[in-house]
């Protein structure tokens, strides 16, 4: 179990004050003055919510009475040949099923899609429809109406042809996915915590001056 000295430690490489650490642990401001001053035997509950919370924030306690910064890691996935886009879908599903919040997706055309991989994108549609927790918001081309998502669910914005991007991409958890058609078809999955939320934000600044299609845009259904 981590030490006093550990904890002030750690808080000092994350520049954490004893109000953000007590938050983050989820117990009271007191309860970790008392902790830190050795004026109380902590309790093991108390001491495992103050080491989850720093190793959430990237702590990494060493052997001894060590503890450094963990690197963030960068592991990159290929997917390749018949299956790709299918396991595209599935770990879409996957990661925001179990993490949460948004699918964002750019350059995509829907009704290349349904050319190209019918299938694979009916049976996401059709779980997301039955879990309704997932939404997705799409950057489509000015003047695109081929809109394939749940009404519920899918949120589209119409950007400038000329910034409209060839290649489909997503956004979900700390991943970021490019798909590139050809013969294979070919996915490349990076995941970073950091690369994603520079996308996010590259994302939602281009969200920010998109337009909204006219309501009366019948969806379509693959």
């Amino acid at each position: 179990m981590i030490s006093i000295e550990q904890i002030k430690a750690a808080r000092a490489l994350l520049n954490w004050d004893q109000a953000m650490l007590a938050k983050m642990a989820g117990i009271s401001l007191p309860a970790l003055g008392n902790l830190e001053r050795g004026a109380v035997t902590p309790r093991l509950k108390t001491l495992e919510a103050v080491q989850k919370a720093l190793e959430e924030a990237g702590i990494e306690f060493t052997e001894g009475s060590g503890l450094r910064h963990r690197r963030e890691a960068l592991k990159i996935d290929m997917l390749e040949g018949p299956q790709a886009i299918q396991r595209l879908f599935e770990d879409f599903y996957a990661t925001l099923e179990k993490e949460g919040g948004e699918l964002l997706v750019r350059g995509v055309s829907e009704q290349t899609f349904i050319k190209k991989a019918r299938p694979h994108l009916a049976a996401y549609l059709e779980k997301v429809g039955r879990h309704k927790g997932i939404q997705t918001r799409l950057l489509v081309c000015e003047g695109d109406v081929y809109f394939v998502g749940h009404r519920e669910t899918s949120i589209y914005r119409w950007v400038d042809k000329e910034v409209f991007g060839l290649v489909p991409s997503y956004i979900y958890g700390d991943k970021h996915a490019v798909l590139l058609w050809g013969s294979p078809a070919r996915v490349v999955i990076t995941q970073n915590p950091s690369l994603a939320e520079t996308y996010r934000r590259q994302f939602e600044a281009d969200w920010k001056n998109a337009r909204r299609p006219p309501k009366d845009i019948l969806y379509q259904w693959p």
